[in-house]
């Protein structure tokens, strides 16, 4: 069989390692003299016993050598688990602190406000180029109500158009359907600045006598009862003469990046 070939070696070695303790077990207590018999036997096992305990050697090293690794390859598992329960608790920190950071430059326009000024979180977007509003996580229950204004430090995000009890939706200013009483913060002139598809907004009803420069800041009027006056809304990018009619054309780009919203906020009306 095969097995009978595979273990030939290690059954003449026990074999032979049984004649010589046997030898060994006779002679004991015994003073008479090693016969050529014992003697032959003797010598033949030796390197047999030699062979069969480094065979014996090796498997303990072996055996010894597997349970190291085995508690070396736990340990590094640990290892790797709590480096990555690690790197979790980091991140969350690191947001945790982004986020303050965000919020302590609202925490001043809230000062600012005698009526009531909420902080609110977005946490949805319209997926649509058409339509550009978000969703806050504030609504009826956290005091929002319809036509209520939202800044954030940069300047102005839009107003809230609709309200659940515990959601809202807001306008973004740079939507088509956003019309905002505005003034050039320089030159006083007034008009109206609308959204458009692209981020960018259209300042309406400038007379092409009025003083309108590239780099002009344009900040609400305070007219219509929704955003108090004076806060930036954009900068103008384009001015143009030269088009029929009496009015400038007249270009805005906002001072929000409204792709990179988190926290806003959200006010009661005029202080």
């Amino acid at each position: 069989m095969d097995w009978l070939k595979r273990f030939r070696l290690l059954f003449v070695a026990l074999l032979f390692l049984f004649l010589a303790a046997l030898i060994l077990a006779l002679q004991t207590g015994s003073d008479r003299e090693t016969s050529f018999v014992e003697k032959t036997l003797m010598q033949t096992s030796f390197p047999l016993q030699q062979k069969t305990q480094g065979s014996l050697s090796w498997l303990r090293g072996v055996g010894e050598r597997y349970i190291f690794l085995t508690r070396v390859q736990r340990e590094n598992e640990g290892l790797k688990r709590m480096i990555s329960a690690l790197r979790e608790e980091n991140n969350r920190l690191q947001e945790a602190i982004l986020a303050e950071e965000r919020l302590k430059k609202l925490y001043p326009l809230q000062a600012q406000h005698s009526s009531p000024a909420i902080i609110a979180r977005v946490f949805a977007r319209d997926p649509s180029s058409w339509f550009k509003t978000l969703l806050i996580d504030k609504g009826e229950k956290g005091g929002i109500s319809k036509d209520m204004a939202v800044i954030v430090s940069e300047g102005v995000v839009g107003r809230v158009i609709e309200v659940s009890a515990h959601t809202a939706k807001v306008l973004l200013v740079s939507d088509p359907n956003s019309a905002v009483d505005v003034i050039i913060q320089r030159s006083r002139a007034q008009g109206i600045m609308e959204g458009k598809v692209e981020e960018v907004g259209i300042l309406k009803y400038v007379q092409k006598s009025d003083d309108i420069q590239m780099g002009d800041k344009v900040i609400t009027s305070g007219l219509g009862g929704i955003f108090p006056k004076g806060l930036i809304i954009g900068t103008v990018t384009k001015v143009e003469r030269k088009r029929p009619g009496v009015f400038q054309y007249i270009e805005v780009t906002p001072t929000v990046n409204f792709s990179r919203l988190e926290e806003v906020l959200v006010l009661g009306g005029e202080p």
